[in-house]
């Protein structure tokens, strides 16, 4: 039936040699969605042994949900693109970090991972910046990375949970990465939401779209409020890495 033919396309991407895989994921466009995206040093697991694939489902910044929402509404399809990296890889065990203040996040990571025995999901204490890759990596493993080094001299690799779903959107459905969810968001917007984006819209759009009402001195932030940087301008588009646009009152900012 259906449900048998699906599973064929499903698994279809095993019959491929890993450098064929790697190179689909390369011509989709998938780099730095995270920090780094999908790194190009990985070429084969006979290059490099990965011990631990680690999801990153960490947003890190205060105002920031695009993650959360992703891993709450396509579980299934961020595992699948997990899969796609288990086989090229072969890691021993994947963990998946999402912040214990996820509560709907973990749930639905839990669900859809249950019945892959090397996925882990790991609840991991809300607070900065334990996002960042070599915090990260020591919370869930104990491992240091060498301060001049990459997570792969220790056998692990770090991946952000969009880049896994855009992994899957590439291999089972040969979609290159054209968009991705941004968390518009600030005091001075009536209706922020997270949105799908097709990346380059310009962010005057994306702002207008959550019903934008801009002050005297407005600053409009690109990333969160620690970690980002105001634009010089709304009228320029957003880019890979684009996880959260900030419309924050000046008022707001002063109390703080």
């Amino acid at each position: 039936g259906l449900v048998g033919s699906e599973m064929c396309i499903r698994d279809s991407y095993k019959t491929l040699e890993n450098q064929d895989i790697i190179t689909k994921i390369q011509m989709a466009g998938i780099s730095g969605m995270g920090g780094a995206g999908f790194p190009t040093y990985v070429k084969s697991q006979t290059d490099i042994n990965i011990e631990f694939l680690i999801v990153n489902g960490v947003e890190c910044e205060p105002y920031i949900t695009a993650d959360d929402r992703l891993m709450q509404e396509y579980a299934d399809d961020i595992i699948q693109g997990i899969n796609v990296l288990n086989h090229v890889l072969k890691p021993e065990k994947v963990l998946i970090a999402i912040e214990d203040d996820k509560p709907l996040a973990i749930k639905a990571m839990e669900q859809a991972s249950a019945s892959f025995d090397n996925i882990l999901v790991s609840a991991i204490p809300t607070k900065y910046p334990s996002g960042g890759e070599k915090q990260l990596i020591q919370i869930l493993t104990n491992k240091e990375v060498p301060s001049r080094g990459i997570p792969a001299d220790i056998g692990i690799l770090v991946q952000n949970v969009g880049t896994l779903f855009a992994i899957n959107e590439a291999i089972h459905k040969g979609k290159p990465l054209i968009e991705r969810v941004i968390t518009v968001t600030g005091r001075t917007l009536n209706k922020p939401k997270n949105v799908w984006a097709l990346i380059g819209s310009e962010i005057k759009h994306l702002l207008d779209n959550c019903d934008f009402e801009p002050e005297a001195q407005q600053r409009v932030i690109m990333g969160g409020p620690m970690m980002g940087f105001t634009l010089p301008s709304i009228r320029i588009p957003v880019v890979k890495t684009t996880n959260c646009i900030l419309a924050v009152s000046y008022t707001h900012l002063r109390a703080h």
